[in-house]
């Protein structure tokens, strides 16, 4: 069934200067160097290319083209530069690329390779670009929320003598709220199938370790608690990213941290 979709979309036999593509040379994708920002190639197989993958348009897309079985012997002398998804994250898991911008080009070549040689209105034609668009709308917004200035250190001069208990109402507050329970105990990675959890996690931390520190006097000022405690929403956005579910309850509890 996929290689008889691929087939009526596809024009079989036929180049798309021929068969109405706007374009007629082969131009590879470029993607100017430090134009990702701070996304690590982690973070971009895991919140760009697998939600890309998932979507229905993706269909066409995950899998060299095979110019024999589609008998489209053209295919090749007009895509110079054959690319797909699942050969991306082999890529990616083999760690191939030097720069995520070096993924961001395999990825945008994907979708020029199937505007180049499908026509406009083809089925193929416009999955290319619905995929295109959403995938440059993940990266803007994996940009933005990457290079979005840290919070001011909690270890400001103002709380260096100001004794951790006074944060106990703080603590407790956190404790009890409705967002914060993925946050109250620690990370169970052996449980939850994470392995490589503690290499990239090298210093867990979540509020019952922190109320117990803080009960056995642990923490001498503000400072050292507020530190621990924003450890806590680093480490849940470093593994899940800015964007994921529990990396936006991180930033949201951060920032009701900080106000409180």
């Amino acid at each position: 069934l996929a290689r008889r979709a691929r087939v009526r979309c596809c024009c079989a036999g036929v180049g798309a200067s021929r068969c109405g593509g706007a374009m007629s040379t082969y131009s590879r994708p470029q993607v100017p160097a430090g134009s990702c920002g701070a996304i690590s190639l982690r973070l971009a197989g895991r919140d760009l290319l697998k939600p890309i993958s998932k979507m229905d348009q993706a269909f066409y897309f995950l899998q060299p083209v095979d110019v024999v079985a589609l008998r489209i012997p053209d295919y090749p002398t007009i895509v110079r530069e054959p690319m797909d998804l699942g050969t991306i994250e082999k890529k990616l898991d083999a760690s191939s690329y030097a720069t995520t911008e070096e993924f961001v080009a395999d990825v945008k070549l994907v979708w020029y390779n199937a505007r180049l040689y499908n026509p406009v209105g083809s089925v193929v034609h416009e999955a290319a670009r619905a995929l295109e668009k959403a995938f440059d709308d993940r990266l803007e917004a994996l940009v933005g929320s990457c290079d979005r200035p840290a919070p001011p250190a909690p270890d400001s001069d103002a709380a260096d003598g100001v004794p951790a208990s006074k944060l106990r109402p703080l603590l407790r507050s956190l404790q009890s709220h409705a967002r914060s329970k993925p946050f109250r105990v620690p990370v169970d990675y052996v449980a939850l199938n994470l392995p490589h959890y503690p290499t990239i996690i090298t210093q867990p931390m979540d509020l019952a370790t922190v109320s117990s520190n803080l009960e056995r006097g642990r923490y001498g000022t503000v400072a050292d608690l507020r530190r621990d405690i924003d450890l806590i929403w680093q480490n849940a956005i470093d593994f899940n990213g800015p964007t994921s579910w529990i990396g936006v309850l991180a930033t949201t509890l951060r920032e009701i941290t900080e106000h409180e």
